[in-house]
């Protein structure tokens, strides 16, 4: 719990003694302005009446409930319990008290210290300078309806069927195993595409094909294509579980289990909307974000050596249990979650986005 304290030179903050936050030196100076005034109606001097005062701080009634209506409805509501609100303000002085310890012992000059400053006033001047301006309820429908019909994909996907398939080289050796293949479960089915797949893409993962459409093509761009007779193959069967006759391709010959079936989905405009208003949101957040840096780009004189960058060292990570195991299925896990979905490292770019659809 963070408290608002009103003073002249400094302000309260969190346990771990981010003393220097940006929006408790803007409090500062707003409390220092307010304090200076007489007050001119009865509301405004009930506001400024001390609720607590440590040392040369002054915490005020007003200080405190202009926090307190910060919070959302359900955690304000709490508040309204007189004990609660006591602990509330016993807080602010306990975190009033332990800041100014740490600035005695000199935590304000430590360099995480300083840089949770800075980032603090960074993100405070972005939700100033740009988030107060460009929100999702800003965008135009007119613009959500562009978007929608210039995007067309992203709201209607086909029927996708995620197959698995041993290949091997003779039709007769394809006859040969397919009533072992239907006769065996997954586990079982996997051992055997691991051991007999001419397949080297898919084998290591137990010839598991991924999710493809009718033909072959991947949810995503940068998916391997899967063979159009495959394709067909596992379209032409009827229910999950169920495996094909032996199939040509090009010379050799697969056998095609149907894993998965994924209905074919579209979305409306107006279901869509929620989603791209957002999108649109973060598009525009990030451009104003872009101008802003590129004006200070062209203001402040910046150098950046990247040639320098090869002195960097860093530590090899350790290995976890997300390595690859012999069957290289955890390998293939990694492989289909890399890059997307990942935290950003950058703290005034939002997360990456939710896609319109659910995702693959």
């Amino acid at each position: 719990m963070t408290g608002l304290v009103v003073r002249g030179k400094s302000c309260a903050v969190n346990r771990r003694f981010v003393a220097l936050a940006s929006a408790c030196v803007l409090l500062s100076a707003i409390g220092a302005s307010v304090l200076a005034q007489a007050p001119r109606s009865p509301d405004e001097e009930r506001r400024a009446r001390v609720l607590a005062r440590i040392g040369d701080v002054t915490v005020t009634v007003g200080a405190v409930e202009d926090e307190l209506n910060r919070l959302s409805p359900f955690v304000r509501a709490r508040y309204r319990d007189p004990a609660r609100l006591r602990e509330y303000v016993d807080n602010l002085v306990e975190l009033e008290l332990l800041a100014r310890e740490g600035e005695r012992r000199g935590f304000g000059s430590d360099a995480e210290v300083r840089r949770s400053t800075l980032e603090n006033a960074v993100q405070h001047m972005i939700r100033t300078e740009i988030d107060e301006r460009i929100t999702a309820d800003s965008i135009p429908e007119a613009d959500v309806l562009v978007y929608y019909d210039a995007h067309p994909e992203e709201f209607s996907r086909p029927e996708m069927r995620r197959a698995s398939h041993v290949l091997v080289a003779t039709r007769d050796e394809a006859t040969a195993l397919v009533e072992e293949l239907r006769a065996a479960d997954m586990r079982a089915f996997r051992a055997l595409a691991l051991s007999r797949s001419l397949d080297t893409e898919s084998n290591q993962r137990g010839g598991d094909l991924r999710y493809f459409d009718t033909a072959g093509r991947g949810p995503n761009a940068a998916d391997p294509a899967v063979h159009a007779a495959i394709a067909t193959a596992a379209f032409g069967l009827a229910a999950v579980g169920d495996v094909s006759e032996p199939v040509e391709v090009d010379g050799r010959f697969s056998i095609v289990k149907l894993t998965g079936i994924r209905p074919a989905e579209h979305r409306s405009a107006a279901e869509a909307s929620d989603a791209i208003r957002m999108r649109l949101f973060r598009q525009r957040r990030e451009e104003a974000l872009d101008r802003l840096v590129e004006e200070l780009r062209a203001r402040i004189p910046t150098e950046v050596h990247p040639e320098r960058m090869a002195n960097l060292r860093m530590e090899a990570p350790e290995r976890s249990s997300a390595d690859p195991d012999e069957h290289g299925e955890a390998a293939d896990e990694i492989e289909e979650t890399s890059g997307e979905g990942l935290p950003s490292l950058d703290p005034l770019r939002p997360e990456p986005e939710a896609p319109a659809l659910p995702p693959e």
